[in-house]
């Protein structure tokens, strides 16, 4: 198909000019049998007139045997001498009306019989005069020609019919070429057409479900790669955008729990103060057991402090996206050990519900902060509405993938805002404490992973918010 235009343009411009052509193709095909039927209805016309004529003269030489009336025979003459003119006229055109028919024999016959019917007019006649041999000879004569005129205007009536059944035929089949010549352009349309613009709108439903994965170039119509082109920028433009959020998310979370790591980490270095006065009060009497002691303890808390500053450090640093398969229990620990620095009752407020062989196919990061974002938002809303929080963390396979959901005993949200909770800055706290990206973020990391977040308030009160993240086979 090298001939075929680049573009989608100039492929439909093609296939408008092909149709133009072949209607009118089809307007002349039509016109041209037409003026060949008009043909042959004027050889009929021709061969039915001298057929009128003989019988005009046929009827007048009856009536002169009937009457007797010179009159008669005279105007029988005319006509004979009128048709035998006219057949000699128009021979050919009777010829062609009546292909195969025998002219000569006809012409010959009319002829005779004009000559006959003039000899008869020459003579005396006499109303009491018998039939004489001349007139039986000239009414022989006369049927004869009668009958001859009367096959050629039947096989010109017969091959007119021929004709009309023959241009019926050609019309059908110029007809059906036309179909199918309009069905072969059609499926062209659609192959070259229609089919890169399907495979487009299935690469954009695949981008609605999440899947930022960039559309496959097609470089065979110049507006189809332009569009692919355009709309891989887009996609572009928005990935980086949407890691922007994810980061000033992630950082505003970090801004949220710095002064409360502060504080948890004061905890430990007191602790590691304290042992190491002791232990150097103990140097003089040096008694292992109790240096040992103090030792392991500030061991402990030394621990203690990395394992916070590691958490906090693994939060907040600006990774790729890569999702590995992994335990689901870990990252909800870790998730509410960040959390405790910022609201230090979080711990005991959480409840964890997840099988420790439970698995995830997920960024850990991320997912850490969609859980951080909804199980802060959870707490919020109890201490908001003075309620002491119980929340519960679960997790289950589903659906050929993990789901986590986070229940509270809150006030539950509005059935009005349930549609929009997941709309960036769509907030519900007063102006200041709330940016209104927490549950958008979750909304966004879900739809990275391939999975979706939902929410729904529980019967017996509260909100639980659902996570579900595809198994790495289905997935991929």
């Amino acid at each position: 198909m090298k001939l075929l235009p680049r573009s989608l343009h100039g492929k439909i411009l093609l296939g408008y000019i092909v149709l133009g052509g072949l209607f009118v193709l089809l307007v002349f095909a039509a016109l041209d049998q037409v003026r060949h039927l008009l043909s042959r209805v004027d050889d009929e016309h021709h061969v039915t007139r001298m057929h009128d004529v003989v019988r005009e003269a046929r009827r007048l030489e009856k009536n002169y045997l009937l009457f007797r009336k010179p009159s008669e025979l005279k105007a029988a003459v005319g006509k004979a001498e009128e048709a035998l003119a006219l057949m000699r006229r128009d021979r050919a055109l009777m010829q062609r009306a009546a292909p195969g028919f025998s002219l000569d024999e006809l012409e010959q016959s009319l002829a005779d019989w004009r000559d006959l019917l003039d000899d008869r007019l020459q003579r005396r006649i006499r109303p009491g005069d018998p039939i004489s041999p001349l007139e039986e000879r000239m009414t022989e004569v006369g049927k004869q020609v009668f009958e001859e005129s009367e096959r050629l205007s039947d096989q010109a009536r017969e091959a007119m019919r021929r004709a009309l059944s023959g241009q019926e035929s050609q019309l059908y089949t110029i007809m059906i070429a036309a179909i199918a010549l309009v069905l072969v352009i059609g499926q062209l349309v659609t192959r070259r057409v229609v089919a890169p613009l399907r495979e487009v709108e299935s690469d954009l439903v695949r981008v609605g479900t999440g899947n930022q994965a960039r559309l496959t170039p097609r470089d065979r119509d110049d507006e189809i790669a332009a569009l692919v082109s355009a709309f891989n920028r887009a996609l572009g433009d928005l990935e980086e955008r949407q890691l922007a959020v994810l980061r000033t998310a992630r950082l505003a979370s970090l801004g949220t729990m710095l002064s409360g790591v502060a504080h948890e980490l004061n905890n430990p270095l007191s602790n590691i103060s304290l042992s190491a006065q002791l232990l150097q009060e103990e140097t003089e009497s040096a008694d292992p057991r109790r240096v040992g002691g103090y030792v392991e303890q500030i061991d402990d808390q030394v621990q203690r402090a990395q394992r916070i500053v590691r958490t906090l450090l693994d939060f907040a640093r600006d990774s790729h996206f890569a999702r590995i398969t992994q335990p689901l229990a870990p990252l909800v620990e870790e998730t509410i050990a960040l959390l405790s620095a910022e609201q230090p009752d979080a711990g005991e407020a959480v409840m964890l519900r997840v099988e420790p062989g439970l698995m995830i196919y997920a960024d850990g990061q991320r997912m850490q902060q969609a859980l951080l974002n909804i199980i802060r938002n959870a707490l919020e809303a109890c201490i908001d509405a003075g309620l002491t929080p119980h929340i519960t963390v679960r997790g289950l396979m589903r659906d050929g993938g993990t789901e986590v959901t986070v229940s509270d005993n809150g006030p539950g949200i509005d059935t009005r805002n349930l549609q929009r909770v997941f709309d960036p800055f769509f907030t519900t706290k007063p102006v200041g404490k709330g940016s209104g990206l927490g549950l958008f973020v979750v909304h966004e990391i879900a739809a990275e992973h391939g999975g979706k977040a939902g929410i729904h308030n529980r019967p017996e009160g509260g909100t639980q918010v659902s996570l579900w993240i595809p198994a790495e086979e289905t997935h991929s």
